[in-house]
């Protein structure tokens, strides 16, 4: 019934286009609201929320959340501080964008942001094939969009500063179909903005200009140029005037094994890659199973047409050169933000084949293929539950058996609300990562129980006044994924030593425990401790 709803003719198809968008933007936003109440959205959603809410009261870029991801906590066992810019690991100015949306809607803006803007950028992607292909055809490449895990997935991710490429690229290059001047500038401009490392795709656009385009070859050089003096510039000299991240955490993430343990920035990598040729063709075909399903996810939606397109290849050329050449569980992830490197080469780049090959299109034959391509495509994405989007009706686990039915995340997120009501706004709290999001518009929020101790801006060590733990959360996942089971452990610990130390059981029921500091627990919240504390016992001695 899904397929039927692609364009069948000329004169349906803007109408058939606009609908589908519309769809996809009501359901990815209810998606994304069911994520949050039922405690599924995790930690990035909560920092990028507190991130910008903190730029809404006069302080940018700030976030104690990032500080808990700087390299002085991962490496050397600091704590994390007051006043931590987020522009040590990633270089977003345009995050400011999104600063009024905050201040409008508070908690339920960031998901309205991503997928709009992911929703506009697939009309753009219509608007861009029909500068080359009958509105039908377009309406085809623009409503198959909507149906890859390479966009789906990063679509019900939670919040990320990715969100905006897809919209500025298919803008780029209507700039360019139309001979538009300023529609072509002001996206060239700010895609590096978006993320330093979004230079990468910039310059791939740079280096299709030359050699595909002959009237804009001069802007193609010069988009090169600036792209590459962008990123040299904030990843060699920025971004390390606010931290160490970039060479102690990130490269050594996904570069470490040309660097050999090494610190090193971007043109370390660089020279390093060059200078051991073996290992960087060992590490672009290896493992080449997961390699082909890499490239096949990406093409089947569109019928494995952006295989045979010139103008893919060389739009998605760098990205993909990065993701095959590094290393880490996030470098072929389909259905993760990082995909969005790669999927606007990937469908513009279809329409550039399809512009030369549109009577093809007539045969029942290749229609028939592309049905079934996306079908498949459409089936995985689902099937694959992005982001436990679907973990209402999908189980999170078969074997161990692992699922969350609606009625009991429709209770739990109602739990969970009444006890945030209960922690005043200014206070600092210390939470797990399913709480975090719904904590974010503080100045003040840590992850536990990785975290609950900080500096203040004096350099003095304080401890949050509250913190928030669910352990039958936790206990539901803990049998099948491993993370789950740490967390419910290192929890319960953590919880039983601050217990007996500094803070007090200021709250406890079946979903949550709150410990307030210096608060002097009464009997019957000692006795609840007790037993939920007993209860998450028994489950991890099970597992």
């Amino acid at each position: 019934m899904t397929l039927r709803l692609l364009p069948s003719n000329d004169k349906h198809a803007s109408l058939i286009t606009q609908r589908w968008i519309f769809v996809f933007l009501v359901i990815a936003f209810l998606l994304h609201v069911w994520r949050i109440f039922s405690l599924n959205a995790t930690y990035d959603q909560g920092l990028f929320l507190q991130e910008i809410w903190n730029g809404l009261h006069g302080r940018p870029f700030e976030s104690t959340l990032a500080s808990e991801l700087s390299a002085p906590v991962l490496f050397d066992g600091s704590l994390p501080k007051i006043g931590y810019l987020h522009l040590s690991q990633h270089f977003t100015p345009l995050l400011i964008l999104w600063i009024p949306f905050v201040g409008l809607f508070g908690l339920w803006a960031l998901p309205l942001i991503q997928v709009g803007l992911i929703a506009l950028a697939g009309w753009v992607l219509f608007l861009l094939g029909k500068e080359y292909l009958s509105p039908r055809l377009a309406g085809w490449v623009a409503c198959s969009f909507f149906m890859t895990a390479p966009v789906l997935g990063p679509s019900l991710e939670n919040f990320h500063d990715l969100c905006l490429v897809p919209l500025l690229v298919f803008t780029l290059l209507l700039g360019i179909a139309r001979n538009h001047r300023l529609l072509y500038f002001l996206p060239a401009l700010l895609l590096p903005f978006v993320r330093e490392d979004v230079g990468l795709i910039s310059f791939g656009i740079g280096i299709w200009m030359i050699i595909r385009r002959p009237n804009w070859r001069m802007l193609g050089f010069g988009l090169c140029i600036y792209s590459v003096i962008y990123v040299l510039i904030i990843t060699n000299w920025a971004m390390p005037l606010f931290g160490s991240e970039i060479s102690r955490r990130f490269m050594q993430e996904r570069f470490r094994q040309y660097l050999h343990g090494e610190q090193g920035g971007t043109l370390d990598v660089l020279i390093a890659m060059v200078t051991q040729p073996g290992l960087l063709l060992r590490e672009i075909i290896s493992p080449p199973i997961s390699t082909f399903r890499f490239l096949l996810t990406l093409a089947l939606p569109l019928g494995l047409i952006p295989w045979l397109s010139k103008d893919s290849w060389l739009l998605i050329a760098f990205p993909l050169f990065v993701a095959l050449s590094s290393r880490g569980g996030n470098a072929m992830a389909v259905s993760l933000r990082f995909m969005l490197y790669l999927v606007p080469g990937i469908f513009a780049g279809s329409i550039f084949w399809w512009k030369s090959n549109q009577k093809l299109f007539e045969s029942k034959k290749i229609k028939m293929f592309w049905r079934f391509c996306l079908a498949i495509a459409f089936g995985f994405a689902l099937v694959g539950n992005p982001h436990r989007s679907l973990s209402a009706l999908i189980p999170d686990s078969v074997q161990p058996w692992v699922h969350a039915p609606i009625h009991k995340s429709w209770e739990r997120g109602l739990a969970t609300r009444k006890v945030i009501n209960i922690i005043p706004p200014e206070s600092s709290v210390a939470a797990e990562t399913q709480l975090v999001p719904q904590l974010a518009q503080r100045r003040l929020l840590f992850r536990f129980p990785e975290n609950y101790q900080y500096f203040d801006l004096e350099g003095n060590i304080q401890s949050a006044e509250y913190i928030i733990s669910q352990p039958r959360y936790n206990a539901v996942y803990a049998p099948a994924f491993d993370r789950e089971s740490q967390w419910l452990k290192k929890s319960l610990d953590r919880m039983e030593e601050l217990v007996d130390n500094d803070y007090g059981v200021f709250y406890c029921d079946s979903q949550s425990i709150v410990l307030k500091h210096q608060h002097q627990s009464t009997q019957n919240l000692r006795e609840c401790f007790s037993s939920e504390v007993q209860l998450g016992r028994e489950i991890l001695s099970n597992l």
